[in-house]
């Protein structure tokens, strides 16, 4: 028997190896790490991508908006010198910024016109000029002008690198904004700081700064000045000099500091010595008489502006009862008139030698016994006169005196009403021969201009005086009157206070009024109570005023605060509060003001400071308004004078 011998095989299942797992997880986890680096990697060289576009379109999008700042700077220049072009394709392809611009750049731009893909130019639309006046937009709200819509949109692309464009647009406004829409304009620091309630009701505007110290003030629209607009107790622009108190301003936010400049009708600049040309005589480029004040630029001074200017000699008017000679010389003024653009007038105001004064007519035939040629002593006009009276601020010196003589032309309102609607051989014949031929005005004349030739001397104040001016000249219908001149000019009595419907005197209303402006280096108000035999030569109060209303805009020069009050009496400018000068006692009398206030230079021939109240005059009551009538354009007086603003809409990217 075969013996076997079964083997009992045992089977163990191996360990792992602590070594082999170790070295799997180390692989995965590097894979992992691996992928992740690598995302990361890719991340990050997208990220440095993204951002160097972005970067890229950001220094393109700061190169597009140099572009259109650079076109915009252009056309704010030509607008404020009166030679904006109208053409919107000459700004974008002539301005475009050169290689010389880019000169310190790190990276160089080409330039195109989005709109047509034009390379080496932008964009430049330029909308036509409203021919209304319209409401303007930005600090301006609430005021009207007349104004052209403009969009520049311009396109950078780098020459080099990442070319990612950009592209800028810019809306805007030009605007030719009429000063007597604002309740007060001051070209210079304003100061206000009135003793009696003063309600202001309009907006008020100041290329300078803006100081306000009455508790008596309330300002009820909007306070806006290019530099620091202050409401305290002292003035920061006559050091020593304080009023009562901090005034109220009933809209929010007001009054605010840092606005945008306006731009002044003429000068160089905004200085305001620069800026008093407006009514002096033109420079010799727009000269009186020539076809060059009838230009765009010559339109801006108001002595070509006027249709009828008058002047008279360096020694005209110191005449007797009878005078000699002829010294008042007047010309209708007209651009459509051929090469004669300055046509003399008339005289309607005779004296004869042998004693017959005659107006309106002049005999020529000899049949009638007066040989005129040989027998008329004096010609001259019957609503033009020359008078004297004295000013007893001009002539303070302490108190001293003398009063300073003030040798003015005088125009009557009434008897120029008469000539404008006489129909006889003279005076009105000539005046609707000249305003009825083909191309011309075909209006009534609605403004004068005057210059009085007499030196100006330590003892002489050459000036213009309007008397009689209770209602505006009806022949000038709807439109108004204005009177301007270079010199002084002095109101004697009520001023425009009723028309042919009714009457406004003594009241805040100007409901019965025509437009009326008075643009003059200083404007001073006689009463109605004034006497040229007794007035302005007294330095105790004056003679007594009686109540009087003016109802006018008002643009004229004022004597600037010399900062020292502390040791200088004269020191405050007076203020806004003293716009209109007086010389008389209105202590139990009140002085009605319905108009616009704009001052916009230093006066140039009524210098001497304002006093404080009790030595040449004695302050009113005041009721003091803006007229609301100039709130529509229509409304405005003639040659109404207008500032310029660039009012900036909106601004995108892309």
């Amino acid at each position: 028997m075969e013996l076997r011998t079964r083997m009992k095989t045992t089977f163990r299942s191996a360990a792992p190896s602590n070594r082999g797992y170790a070295l799997l997880v180390t692989l995965i986890f590097m894979g992992i790490m691996l992928v992740l680096f690598g995302m990361m990697m890719t991340y990050t060289l997208t990220n440095a991508k993204i951002t160097k576009r972005n970067n890229q379109y950001n220094a393109s999008q700061a190169a597009a908006e140099a572009a259109s700042e650079k076109v915009l700077a252009q056309m704010t220049h030509d607008f404020e010198f009166q030679s904006l072009s109208n053409s919107g394709s000459y700004y974008g392809s002539t301005f475009v910024p050169s290689s010389s611009d880019m000169s310190g750049w790190p990276v160089k731009y080409n330039y195109s016109n989005p709109t047509n893909s034009l390379t080496n130019q932008i964009s430049v639309y330029m909308g036509p000029w409203t021919s209304n006046s319209v409401p303007l937009n930005s600090q301006y709200a609430g005021l009207q002008g007349f104004e052209e819509d403009c969009v520049i949109t311009a396109t950078a692309t780098p020459q080099t690198g990442v070319g990612v464009p950009a592209t800028v647009m810019e809306s805007l406004q030009f605007a030719e904004i009429p000063l007597f829409q604002f309740a007060i304009f001051y070209n210079m620091n304003l100061e206000i700081a009135a003793a009696q309630t003063l309600n202001i009701v309009g907006p008020v505007y100041s290329n300078g700064g803006i100081w306000s110290g009455s508790t008596h003030i309330t300002f009820s629209s909007t306070v806006s000045a290019v530099g620091l607009a202050t409401n305290s107790a002292n003035d920061p622009f006559c050091s020593g000099y304080s009023g009562s108190g901090l005034s109220t301003y009933t809209v929010a936010g007001q009054p605010t500091s840092g606005n945008d400049t306006l731009t002044m009708p003429v000068g160089t600049n905004n200085n305001p010595s620069s800026v008093e040309a407006i009514v002096n005589i033109p420079p010799s480029a727009y000269a009186l008489g020539t076809a060059a004040m009838f230009s765009t630029n010559g339109q801006l001074y108001l002595a070509n502006k006027a249709d009828l200017y008058l002047t008279n000699t360096p020694t005209g008017t110191n005449w007797n009862a009878v005078p000699t000679g002829t010294n008042l010389f007047l010309y209708y003024q007209d651009g459509a008139n051929g090469t004669n653009y300055q046509t003399w007038v008339t005289n309607d105001y005779y004296a004869m030698k042998v004693g017959i004064i005659w107006t309106n007519h002049v005999q020529t035939a000899t049949t009638a016994g007066l040989d005129c040629v040989t027998n008329v002593k004096y010609a001259g006009y019957s609503f033009f006169t020359n008078v004297l009276f004295y000013d007893a601020r001009e002539g303070w010196h302490g108190g001293s005196g003398p009063a300073k003589a003030v040798q003015a032309v005088q125009l009557d309102l009434v008897k120029f009403n008469t000539w404008l609607t006489n129909s006889g051989i003279n005076g009105g014949s000539n005046y609707n021969y000249l305003c009825n031929l083909n191309n011309h005005k075909s209006r009534p004349i609605d403004c004068i201009y005057v210059y009085n030739a007499v030196p100006l001397t330590s003892t002489v104040l050459p000036a213009v005086r309007i008397k009689n001016g209770a209602m505006m000249p009806p022949a000038t219908g709807s439109r108004g009157f204005t009177l301007a001149t270079a010199q002084p000019l002095y109101i004697w009595g009520d001023y425009n206070v009723s028309n042919t419907l009714g009457s406004s005197l003594d009241s805040a209303s100007a409901q019965y009024t025509q437009p009326a402006g008075l643009m003059a280096d200083s404007i001073t108000i006689l009463s109605d109570g004034w006497s040229d035999s007794t007035g302005g030569s007294t330095f105790s109060g004056g003679p007594t005023a009686s109540t009087t209303e003016i109802n006018a805009a008002c643009l004229e020069g004022i004597v600037q605060s010399t900062n020292n009050a502390a040791s200088d009496a004269n020191g405050y400018s007076g203020g806004v509060e003293n716009f209109l000068r007086l010389l008389e006692n209105w202590s139990s009398a009140t002085l009605w003001y319905n108009g616009s206030i704009v001052v916009m230079f230093p006066s140039q021939f009524a210098t001497n400071c304002w006093q404080q109240t009790g030595g040449y005059y004695t302050a009113p009551t005041r009721k003091w308004a803006f007229d609301t009538n100039f709130n529509n354009y229509l409304n405005l007086p003639p040659m109404t004078p207008t500032s310029q603003g660039v009012l900036r809409a909106t601004w995108t990217a892309n």
